[in-house]
């Protein structure tokens, strides 16, 4: 499944606003905390970034975490309104952010994995970068991404 599939408008997040890593979490666990407490998702994630920063560099950050009962991989894209501190590999800040949640079963963690995939071979491309921080709507953001998904 290409990653412009897996992303509906209502998990896209723009020009939220975030003074720390753990504030940015929270607002981009929002939209895909049916049925979970919010507190516990972001306390998760945030224990997973204890094992290294998930800010990939250029702005950039897809926090991730596999837990139970996801069946299949979640995303969420967020657009931080002033680019926030998340201990990135290039020790800038993060103004673009992909959250994946996906499942724990062994036999679901290939998708959970392609989906990781896809983000980070997208997020190389300067051009796809720059469309996401000027896009204006979710639908904008869908597109750029499906336009550059090969």
């Amino acid at each position: 499944m290409k990653l412009s599939e897996l992303l509906i408008e209502e998990r896209i997040v723009l020009d939220f606003d975030a003074k720390s890593k753990e504030d940015a979490i929270g607002a981009l666990v929002g939209p895909v905390v049916n049925g979970f407490d919010r507190a516990t998702v972001v306390s998760e994630i945030m224990e997973r970034e204890k094992l290294g920063s998930t800010g990939v560099g250029q702005g950039v950050a897809i926090p991730h975490i596999r837990m139970e009962p996801i069946l299949e991989p979640s995303v969420v894209f967020g657009r931080c309104s002033r680019p926030v501190d998340f201990d990135a590999i290039d020790e800038e800040p993060c103004s673009l952010f992909f959250l994946v949640l996906g499942p724990t079963s062994a036999d679901a963690q290939d998708g959970y994995l392609k989906t990781m995939a896809k983000i980070s071979r997208l997020m190389r491309s300067a051009d796809v970068r720059q469309q996401l921080l000027k896009a204006g709507s979710a639908a904008e953001i869908i597109s750029a991404i499906a336009t550059h998904e090969s």
